[in-house]
């Protein structure tokens, strides 16, 4: 007797503590560890933009489906040096549903958000896991305090 094959299953994502509208789409938080969400996951699930998400909510009980708009290290350049609010170390990805949607617009707190392993994903382009967190690791990043850079001028 053969064993049939195991249905590809969901990856948990996070659990919304906040959300709000920003350019990049729904941001919500919290942000994810990626080295957590690499030692769960094969390497080259790596959620891309347009991959689909599966928002499950509290206040419903139920599915809904949503698209990936961004997910990936918070950073930004000033004064010629690259600085983000995350660990380089222990880096931290920031996840944004596409979608139309106005200002007021927000998930509600308890939101599960998973990736849905079941959908086509381009995140083998990315060569894997592995290679993000070894690329950040090596990159020339400040860790700054969210107060302590003003991130409204940048530099061209």
């Amino acid at each position: 007797m053969q064993a049939l094959p195991e249905a590809p299953v969901p990856y948990y994502l996070l659990t919304v503590t906040a959300s709000r509208r920003t350019n990049l789409g729904l941001q919500v938080e919290p942000a994810v560890r990626i080295r957590e969400l690499a030692a769960r996951v094969k390497d080259t699930d790596v959620p891309m933009p347009g991959d689909r998400l599966l928002l499950l909510r509290p206040d419903t009980g139920t599915w809904w489906i949503a698209p990936l708009a961004s997910f990936g290290l918070e950073a930004w350049r000033k004064d010629g040096l690259v600085y983000t609010h995350s660990d380089p170390a222990d880096p931290e990805f920031t996840l944004a549903l596409g979608g139309r949607g106005g200002a007021e617009e927000a998930l509600p707190v308890g939101t599960e958000i998973w990736l849905d392993d079941n959908a086509p994903t381009s995140g083998h382009r990315t060569d894997g896991w592995r290679r993000i967190i070894a690329d950040i690791a090596s990159g020339d990043w400040h860790q700054a305090d969210p107060d302590a850079v003003d991130t409204t001028v940048t530099d061209r």
